[in-house]
């Protein structure tokens, strides 16, 4: 996906709350606006939102100082998710389909995203994925994909998040499937780090990479011209690949190979590229 216009009040929004985030001196937060306006009029909206807010959020930890401004909040994430887990489970145990429940559920843990304007009670979203219907008609093909794969590459998105992947991947282990989980190498937003992964005992089921490993900074999405050479080469390989979250979605959308986004759509401009509605929880292929 390509930036359009009405990213850059997001960018503006979400610089002011990791300003925030970060330190409780007004005159940063000015500054780290006035430096983010600054950088916004140079861009090229032909890059993907990932890219750009690689580059923003560089300009936020610079001022402020800050190397996680967003530690904090992962850290409650990864708690409460932690204490939802049992919960999860049972209802993923007790399914009449628990794969398409573990997916259902996976896409929900993308609720835990501070990395969009439009935010969601976790709470409410799981009450309704037991009978929530959602954009599914890739659910056959992602089954047919699975059966037939034995290498999956899973790109992960959020801290917390990392629970609800964790009911999926114990689905796709319990079929003798060869995992990678993809986090990132440095700390952008609340996106998962090896740190979290292993909190959540991903390291357990699969093998954890960092997707851009090497980079001093990381975006909030798979971005192919930072990825590491083996991460590049797994993404060709892999019989299957599943990724996670918006941004992954923006940054890989448009690759020449099968992809399934799961995601709940949080932005009217992916719901538009989609083309499905607000608040949609979605299993798509492309």
């Amino acid at each position: 996906m390509k930036t359009h216009l009405e990213c850059i009040p997001c960018f503006i929004k979400q610089s002011l709350e990791a300003a925030r985030m970060a330190t409780d001196d007004e005159e940063i937060h000015e500054k780290v606006l006035k430096e983010v306006m600054k950088h916004l009029e140079t861009i090229s909206f032909s890059d993907s939102p990932p890219e750009l807010s690689r580059d923003v959020h560089k300009i936020i930890k610079t001022i402020t100082k800050s190397k996680d401004p967003y530690k904090k909040v992962k850290d409650q994430s990864n708690q409460k998710a932690r204490n939802l887990y049992p919960r999860l489970k049972k209802l993923v145990d007790e399914a009449d389909d628990p794969l398409l429940m573990a997916v259902k559920l996976a896409i929900v843990g993308n609720v835990i995203d501070f990395g969009t304007s439009n935010r969601f009670n976790l709470e409410d979203m799981i009450d309704n994925a037991v009978k929530k219907k959602f954009v599914d008609e890739a659910y056959p093909q992602f089954k047919k994909t699975l059966e037939q794969a034995k290498t999956i590459l899973y790109l992960a998105d959020n801290s917390g998040e990392i629970f609800f992947d964790k009911l999926l991947i114990e689905k796709l282990t319990k079929r003798g499937k060869d995992i990678t989980y993809v986090v990132k190498a440095n700390p952008i937003i609340n996106d998962v780090l090896v740190e979290d992964a292993k909190f959540a005992g991903i390291d357990k089921l699969a093998t954890i990479m960092e997707g851009d490993a090497g980079q001093k900074i990381s975006a909030p999405g798979m971005v192919l011209s930072y990825a590491s050479k083996e991460f590049q080469e797994k993404l060709r390989s892999s019989d299957m690949v599943i990724s996670k979250g918006q941004g992954n979605y923006e940054s890989l959308s448009d690759i020449d190979r099968e992809v399934f986004f799961l995601l709940m759509v949080k932005c009217p401009l992916v719901a538009q590229d989609i083309g499905t509605e607000m608040a949609q929880l979605v299993l798509k292929v492309k």
